[in-house]
């Protein structure tokens, strides 16, 4: 069928199956009041955003930090290292999305992470975030007597 994109096949992620240069993409996202809301519920930031009409800078991380789950059965992970550059303030009404790239896989300590460098940008291509962030990648436990957990 002509202009039909394929499935994507889900991979259990492990240092086996991520590969390095492999990039990733969000679905866009229009910021709306509740977002910002509650983002400042969640960190407990009592700041009046939404007075100013922006967004806090750290509201579309979770963005970046869920894009391996696009293309990755993700058992469950845990945040090394981030990094953020601010680089343009994310407004209210703004429609946003994250690109990421897998830039190194390693073990260290008999323990699995990945790198990923990423930009968040507005619908015309602006970059509003750059960074980078490591992650844990914590295996599927094993299976006992033939269940899955």
């Amino acid at each position: 069928m002509a202009g039909s994109r394929a499935l994507v096949e889900f991979k259990k992620l492990t240092l086996e199956t991520l590969r390095v240069g492999e990039e990733f993409v969000s679905d866009d996202h229009l910021v709306i009041p509740e977002d910002v809301t509650a983002h400042g519920f969640a960190v407990e930031d009592d700041r009046p955003w939404l007075a100013d009409g922006v967004a806090p800078p750290t509201l579309m991380a979770n963005q970046a930090l869920h894009l391996r789950h696009s293309r990755y059965i993700v058992h469950a992970g845990l945040h090394a290292r981030m990094e953020f550059n601010f680089v343009e303030p994310i407004r209210l009404g703004m429609r946003v999305r994250t690109r990421g790239k897998v830039i190194d896989k390693y073990e260290r300590r008999g323990k699995p992470y990945m790198v990923t460098e990423y930009v968040t940008e507005d619908e015309s291509g602006r970059v509003l975030v750059r960074g980078q962030f490591t992650q844990m990648i914590i295996p599927e436990p094993e299976a006992s007597h033939g269940h899955a957990r």
